[in-house]
């Protein structure tokens, strides 16, 4: 029988934007889409194998969707074939008179042809088997018929995924796609975009010789690109209008998959469903923040860009704002303007100062790169200021160095660095002179795994978990934590009343050389908390062999500010659509032919290590994907069942025993040596097939349910 087993399926990286919404009926119309679509895929996989059969005269005794493991299916019988769905919702097959997945069973195969021979009305046909013997079969079963098509009937089913695949693009591009444009809206400090001098609000024309890409498909360009493989990307500066090219080797430090370091790009709409984040200064003006509105001023300065915008909440973090929002239209109304003031929001801290790592990035023709600093260069004082504590002196605290230095920027000030350097394995110090620049924009750690920077310099370091000291009257100092002490875990304790409105994980976060995440507690973990909330630590202190726990109040900050006031933003979404059938067509072939090539250029990367196997998924994340992508749209869903069913006809193809492609070449050989393949070698290739297969199951059904860490 000719079988098509979903759970042999690959994803490469699946970009889902989906929203959780409050109503029930399309959160239950994107499932039905997503279980009619997946199954949809696998029908005309058997469909293609069924006709083909059909069409070469071959007796065709069952058609099923899904496994009917121990006989549970439900369907109809239909003159010779039943039509049925099984209990097993990870595949279909075909089930052909004679034809049998496992070479071994050739001599059961030729006897079950052979059975009805010589009864009324049968054609027969001598065939000969694996050892040259000659037999007389029923003409209609499957080994009665020539090798090209018994190929025709097993490559039928690929290229029906490849035919549909195209099918669904086309009518996909006739819809309407909802895509992101490749816009910057931030990068990562330290990171390959971040050094390349990439800045908000510019856009991506070229990436290699995709022409004004789509946001996925940088991501895709990114995500397949090799380890000593740099991708050329063609960038407009938002500053200047100017198009600079350039090379940038996506990096694999921080993420096992290859990143550039960007953010996706965002708008001035605001969410539908909650437009504000909890416990952040909008939530408190809530009510009067229109769902779904468009921020159009900010204290009467127009904006119209996120880059706009962040200029504006970087300029303005210390002081309240009054944003005028533009409501969605109603029906043919236009509604009217609203203003409402949101409150500046102080920085939530803790008051530990932590050991200032060295230098990890230094930006392209930053202040820091004309001052000729360096990567692995250590910043140890700032106009004779040193950096962190030394006792109870409290120098240049390494979590504020950015804003603190931000401030002198905007005055185009000059500093004075004291730099320790190792070259050539002697240590050296240094005095350089750097002309801040200002900063008109945000920088913030974008992962656990992100260091921090100094926007005005255009360095990136790393804050280690070294406690160098507490600020004096701080919540650290209350807690008696020390200097010398290492933070070796981390994780919010929330007040029991606020379980329910912001989540936390149980869990603490591991914090060490692999998993540096200092920064991005402080930036992100801390801010916009519920009343009440405490930090607690485990840190490693003097000679103790065990960590000790403390936990430590949050308080907010007098002095700093965070720029971003809480508003739920939603991200840039342009219509793809095509204009006549022939555009449709031809937008529908590229991303056909993308999509069909992606797939081998993810398992090529596999096989090279370029790609980890944590990125696999199995039919549990295909169908969270699914789902996610019909929330968004019958455009935008039916370009996922492109890339599905692509994926499927690729993977289907492998030359794998057990699966289309193995059949294949087993067919090969048979025409080339008028004989089928020897049954014991055979066999043997069958079983380690599906030892494969079944263990590729085991394996991406553990990454589906979090039973194996994917260690991305």
């Amino acid at each position: 029988m000719c079988v098509n087993v979903a759970t042999a399926s690959l994803l490469t990286s699946v970009s889902v934007l989906g929203e959780t919404s409050t109503n029930w009926l399309p959160i239950v119309l994107a499932i039905l889409a997503a279980a009619a679509g997946l199954g949809f895929i696998i029908f005309v996989h058997e469909l293609g194998h069924f006709m083909v059969a059909k069409w070469c005269g071959v007796k065709c005794d069952k058609f099923m969707i899904g496994f009917d493991i121990g006989g549970y299916k439900v369907g109809k019988q239909i003159g010779e074939t039943y039509y049925g769905i099984g209990i097993l919702p990870l595949g279909g097959y075909v089930r052909m008179l004679g034809q049998n997945d496992d070479p071994r069973m050739n001599e059961e195969q030729i006897r079950e042809s052979e059975a009805s021979v010589g009864q009324a009305g049968v054609e027969t046909k001598e065939i000969i088997g694996p050892r040259g013997e000659k037999h007389l079969v029923d003409a209609r079963s499957y080994i009665a018929k020539s090798v090209p098509q018994r190929m025709a009937i097993i490559s039928a089913g690929v290229i029906m995924n490849v035919i549909f695949a195209f099918i669904f693009a086309v009518i996909a591009f006739r819809v309407g796609v909802p895509s992101m444009p490749s816009i910057v809206s931030a990068t990562d400090p330290g990171g390959p975009a971040w050094e390349a001098g990439w800045q908000a609000g510019d856009q991506i024309v070229q990436i290699d010789d995709i022409k004004n890409p789509w946001y996925d498909q940088l991501q895709q360009s990114v995500v397949l690109s090799g380890r000593d493989e740099p991708v050329t990307f063609v960038v407009k500066k938002a500053d200047s209008g100017e198009t600079i090219t350039t090379e940038i080797q996506p990096s694999r430090e921080r993420q096992k998959i290859a990143q550039v370091g960007v953010q996706s790009p965002i708008s001035l709409k605001l969410s539908d469903d909650e437009p504000t984040v909890k416990f952040a200064p909008a939530n408190s003006v809530k009510d009067k923040i229109p769902a779904g509105s468009t921020i159009v001023a900010v204290d009467g300065t127009k904006v119209a860009s996120w880059r706009e915008f962040e200029a504006l909440l970087a300029a303005k973090a210390d002081q309240p704002i009054e944003l005028t929002l533009q409501p969605k239209s109603e029906k043919d109304k236009t509604a009217e303007p609203v203003t409402v003031q949101i409150d500046a929001n102080p920085t939530e801290y803790v008051g530990m100062v932590m050991k200032m790592g060295p230098i990890v990035g230094v930006q392209l023709n930053s202040p820091a790169a004309k001052a000729g600093l360096k990567e692995g260069d250590v910043i140890t004082a700032i106009n004779d200021k040193p950096i962190g504590m030394d006792g109870d002196t409290v120098g240049w605290d390494p979590l504020t160095l950015g804003d603190e230095l931000g401030k002198l920027g905007r005055t185009g000030e000059t500093v004075t660095l004291s730099v320790e350097r190792s070259e050539e394995g002697k240590p050296t110090s240094l005095t350089l002179p750097v002309e801040l620049r200002e900063a008109n924009w945000i920088e913030a750690p974008l992962s656990d795994k992100s260091p921090l920077s100094i926007p005005a310099m255009g360095v990136a370091y790393y804050l280690t978990n070294e406690v160098v000291g507490a600020l004096p009257s701080s919540p650290a100092a209350a807690a008696d934590l020390k200097a010398g002490d290492q933070v070796v875990s981390a994780k919010l304790v929330v007040d029991e009343k606020f379980k329910d409105e912001y989540q936390s994980s149980d869990k603490p976060l591991e914090i060490n050389a692999e998993m540096p995440a200092m920064a991005s507690l402080f930036k992100h973990g801390l801010q916009n908390t519920p009343p009440g909330t405490k930090l607690e630590l485990e840190v490693m202190r003097g000679d103790a062999k065990e960590p000790i726990k403390v936990a430590i109040d949050i308080a907010s900050s007098d002095s700093q500010f965070e720029p971003k006031r809480g508003l739920a933003l939603t991200p840039v979404l342009e219509t793809r659509r095509g204009e006549t059938l022939g555009e449709q067509m031809s937008m529908g072939l590229t991303e056909t032919g993308r999509a069909l090539t992606s797939v081998y250029r993810f398992l090529q990367r596999l096989v090279t290590n370029d790609i980890p196997v944590g990125a696999l998924g199995g039919p549990i994340t295909i169908a969270r994907a699914s789902y996610m992508q019909a929330l968004e749209g019958p455009g935008k869903f039916l370009l996922f069942l492109t890339l599905i069913s692509a994926n499927l006809a690729v993977v289907n193809f492998l030359p794998i025993p057990v699966l289309d492609g193995g059949h294949m070449v087993f067919l090969a050989y048979e025409g080339i040596f008028r004989r089928p393949a020897n049954e014991y070698f055979a066999g043997v290739l069958n079983l380690a097939g599906l030892a494969l297969i079944v263990c590729l199951m085991v394996f991406v059904f553990g990454l589906d349910l979090g039973l194996i860490n994917r260690n991305l």
